[in-house]
């Protein structure tokens, strides 16, 4: 195990990252968020399917989780904003030119799901457009967020990441 790989391993017992329970193929840490001075990281992107090698074609699937340090659950105005926000990042990278691309789109629906994460359902909030598929929800103190281009899978179940066997190796850039 490299250091990169050791140093992360203690990410995974502090904050849940997941996969979908019927995934095979390791999941790539592509994104984390860290606060100045904090010790963890305040958001954990893991995708399935990426090629950074190749073309950028996006995830098969990504899952985010975000730390949620507020007293109060997160209102239906932070989940569809922790949606909105993915959305929007695909937009922009696939038409960075669109000035259309800032808001939702006009064929943008939203509706919920029944997801389990680990054996558990929980209710997520889905945005569904023409280009994308986003649904999150709280789940034990953490934002989950799962994304997928459109029109999304027919059904998914997630379950936690508890070894790093089950990520690819940590890849810095520099």
């Amino acid at each position: 195990m490299s250091e990169d790989d050791a140093g992360f391993a203690s990410v995974l017992g502090e904050i849940p990252l997941f996969r979908p329970a019927r995934e095979e193929r390791r999941g790539r840490v592509s994104s984390t968020t860290l606060n100045p001075g904090d010790a963890l990281p305040t958001k954990v992107v893991v995708d399935f399917g990426s090629t950074p090698e190749g073309p950028d074609l996006g995830p098969d699937l990504e899952i985010a989780t975000r730390t949620w340090d507020r007293p109060d659950a997160p209102g239906e105005r932070e989940i569809r904003g922790f949606c909105g926000e993915r959305d929007l990042m695909e937009r922009r990278t696939r038409d960075p030119l669109s000035g259309q691309s800032l808001g939702l789109p006009a064929d943008a629906a939203w509706s919920s799901q029944t997801i389990e994460v680990d054996g558990v359902p929980h209710t997520f909030t889905v945005l569904a457009t023409s280009h994308s598929w986003v649904a999150a929800a709280l789940v034990g103190g953490f934002l989950v967020r799962v994304f997928t281009r459109a029109p999304g899978p027919e059904s998914i179940a997630l379950r936690r990441i508890t070894s790093m066997s089950e990520l690819e190796q940590v890849r810095g850039r520099g």
